[in-house]
Formats: structure tokens, C-alpha cells, sequence
């Protein structure tokens, strides 16, 4: 498993985050830092999901039991 790219990469909790690379079909967590959030698969290169509460910049990643993928980063965007 693989991840491309995560879009938008900065967003408010909630917003809806597209998640494309290679082999993502066979993920079965997602994390946005060390918090695993609910997705679905969308293929086999995509997953779709929503940003959950958190803050600054955290990695994304996907695993597959023991595995986990590479990262890629994502910021929080801050409400005024």
C-alpha cells in the first residue's frame, strides 16, 4: 500500500478528504495522526473519509494488520 496524495491536504474537522494511491483497497485502518478514522474504499486506489478533531500537522497513513503505509502530511486548518 501506497499513499499518493490526501485531498485537500488542510481542512477543518468534518470536511470530506480523498485519499489516492496504490493498493488501498486492501487497507483496514486509516489514521490521521495515532487516531484511526472510519473510511470507505472507493477502488482500489482511492478511499474516502472525514477529517476528524485534531490540530497542526499529523501524517496519514493507511495498514493492513502489522503494515502501515508511507505518510503523507495534512494540517488542520484553525476557525477564527
Amino acid at each position: 500500500m501506497k499513499i499518493d496524495s490526501v485531498t485537500p491536504d488542510s481542512a477543518l474537522p468534518d470536511t470530506p478528504v480523498l485519499i489516492k494511491g496504490e493498493g488501498l483497497d486492501a487497507a483496514e485502518t486509516l489514521y490521521f495522526g495515532d487516531r484511526s478514522v472510519p473510511f470507505k474504499v472507493s477502488g482500489t486506489g482511492s478511499i474516502e473519509a472525514s477529517v476528524p478533531e485534531g490540530a497542526g500537522t499529523v501524517d496519514v497513513t493507511v495498514a493492513d494488520g502489522g503494515d502501515r503505509s508511507n505518510s503523507v502530511s495534512f494540517t488542520y486548518l484553525k476557525v477564527y
